[in-house]
Formats: C-alpha cells, structure tokens, sequence
C-alpha cells in the first residue's frame, strides 16, 4: 500500500512539474501535490484531454514521433483512407499531411478538388488552400483565395487567415500594404509572430526605431509569459531578441 501511495505521489510530481512547465494555473501544483490520485485524474481530465482533442496539434505531434520510424507512415494512412472514402473530410487530412511534407502541389490539388460544390466556400478548406499556396510561393494565387474566403464569410475574424493575407502581400513586394496590414493585426494577434514579422518588415521599410520598440514589447509579453507555450512563440522570440 505505502508502495501504490508513493507511486501516486511520483506521477502527480511529474503532472506538477509539467503544469509549470506549460504556464498552466498555479494552483494545480497544490491540488496535485495534496490530492495526488483525485489531482491526477483531474490534471488529464482538464487539461491533457483538451489538448490532444486540438486536432492540427495532436497530428503534429503524433505524426514527429512517427517519423522517426517510418516517415511516409501517416501519409500512407491518410492516403488510403482517401482512396477508400472519396469525402471532404479525407482529402483535407491528406491534404494537411502533404502539407506536413511540404508536398505542396499534391496539398494544393486535395484543397481545390474538396473546395466544390456546397463546400465551395468552406473556411478551413480555403484557409489551407491559401496556406499551401504561399508555401508553394505563389503569393497572387494566396491572395486571391483569402479574398475569396472574405466574401464568403464577410464577418469572420480569422487572425491567421489575416497574418497570411498580409505576409501574402509582403511576399509580392506590396510592403506599404503588408504594413497596414500587421500593424492592425499586431493589435489583436494572440501570438508574438505579428509583431515580430511587423517589426522585421519595418526594418526593410527603414524605420529601425519602430521596429526596435516592437521586437522590446515582444520580448515584454515573452518574458511575461515567463514559458512560452507555443513552440512558434518561442522561435519568434528569439528573433525579436536577435534584432534588439
């Protein structure tokens, strides 16, 4: 018995020390700490759950572990199953896969093919289309899909769809329009790769002291955050502490 107390204890320890580790609520290091098994399951339960139901991320991460061993493994997965079942739903996770890949012409055709018919206006097939455009380095054809996808959902606020509508204008040299851009999406982009790619695009613009001011409130709202969660976020802090 003392053995399973001590078994429960380790496991909320580790759950503890992730919760830090993350920036979750102070208050789980207590509750996992003092109610080690009740505290435990609660931990899963309301914050790990949640977590890997974020669709996009789950894949990421099970599709990096899965890599290691067979890195055509999900691809193949995906891709029978579109094979099977000619749905929506499979050429978007084929389509997100080829991605992961940086397949992008393969990513490009899954997106357009599945974008037909009643879900010719769906928002996250256009998003990804636009997203696989812009990887694929065709800038224009970003552009016009964002702007179909703004017709078609006039009051939609996406902030990654607007991040890449201005980084799609930036990519065809339309620097004062990309600027507008980030400089109203700085404003509400819950991440720190707005300000940061505004302030590097006003170093190209030569405005240096603005930039400086931006990439300084970036590594304020980093290092407020004390642990970024975000993987991107960190990468985009270092790049603002690069450029102080």
């Amino acid at each position: 018995m003392p053995f399973i107390g001590l078994f429960h204890l380790l496991i909320a320890i580790g759950f503890a020390y992730h919760a830090m580790k993350t920036g979750r609520p102070q208050f789980w290091t207590f509750v996992l700490i003092f109610v080690p098994l009740v505290g435990s399951i609660a931990y899963v339960l309301f914050e790990l759950v949640p977590e890997l139901g974020q669709t996009r991320r789950a894949r990421r991460v099970a599709g990096g572990i899965s890599d290691l061993v067979d890195p055509n493994r999900e691809w193949r997965r995906r891709h029978d199953e579109a094979s099977r079942t000619d749905s929506v739903e499979t050429k978007r996770a084929l389509a997100e896969e080829c991605e992961r890949k940086n397949m992008w012409a393969e990513a490009i055709s899954l997106y357009q093919t599945a974008a037909q018919g009643i879900f010719a206006d769906d928002a996250p097939l256009l998003f990804g289309l636009a997203r696989a455009q812009l990887a694929s380095g065709d800038a224009a054809a970003a552009e016009a899909t964002l702007n179909r996808l703004r017709a078609a959902h006039p009051d939609m606020v996406h902030q990654d769809g607007h991040l890449l509508y201005a980084r799609a204008l930036e990519a065809q040299d339309r620097l004062a329009e990309a600027a507008e851009e980030y400089a109203h999406l700085s404003r509400y982009y819950a991440g720190l790769e707005a300000r940061t790619r505004y302030g590097l695009l006003l170093l190209r613009l030569g405005e240096p002291a603005k930039a400086r001011a931006l990439f300084e409130d970036v590594v304020r709202a980093g290092t407020a955050r004390r642990v970024t969660i975000v993987k991107a976020d960190q990468d985009w802090l270092k790049v603002a502490r690069a450029n102080l």
